[in-house]
């Protein structure tokens, strides 16, 4: 069927060849990943992933090497979800690991003292409490707190001090500035 076009697609022609590549080799294409995957819903995400990419692609690609480029594109995003889904399970098993050499007065101590610190946090001046969530709860850097306070980043800075100056105050916490 496409065996006629043109060795580079050519403006208005463009969208109804992409039309007809992604109806005639969708299927094809999905189970390809499905190979790879076994999971529907990521197979239909990479497959989807690669004609992105191939309409980003549709002005320069050759049709004759469409389809090459697809099977490599959608292998190369199957290997890709593989490896995250691998650097994830690393992650899950080490914090299993660690989990669970917790016992639960561990875990109890470690709640106290969340409480502890987060009841801390509620009783410092209105401004302080405010840039301390939103840089350790919220995890915001300087610069975005100084524009969201209309301070500057160095007075964010001199507030997160302050706070937490405050707390260690509260828990007995030698620190000396500089080390």
């Amino acid at each position: 069927m496409f065996m006629n076009k043109a060795n580079t697609l050519l403006g208005k022609d463009k969208e109804k060849v992409y039309e007809d590549f992604f109806k005639e080799h969708y299927t094809h294409l999905y189970y390809f990943a499905l190979h790879f995957v076994s999971d529907t819903e990521v197979a239909k995400d990479i497959v989807g992933e690669a004609f992105r990419s191939l309409w980003e692609k549709i002005d320069t690609i050759n049709y004759e090497t469409m389809m090459s480029y697809m099977l490599t594109c959608v292998r190369n995003l199957c290997i890709d979800h593989i490896r995250h889904e691998e650097t994830k399970y690393i992650y899950i098993n080490s914090y299993d690991r660690l989990t669970s050499e917790l016992d639960a007065e561990d875990w109890s101590e470690m709640d106290r003292r969340c409480s502890d610190v987060m009841h801390e946090l509620d009783l410092l001046p209105v401004k302080t409490k405010f840039i301390m969530e939103q840089n350790y709860l919220y995890k915001k850097k300087y610069k975005e707190i100084a524009e969201m306070t209309g301070l500057t980043e160095s007075g964010v800075r001199k507030q997160i001090m302050k706070g937490l100056d405050i707390i260690r105050s509260k828990f007995s916490v030698k620190y000396k500035k500089g080390r």
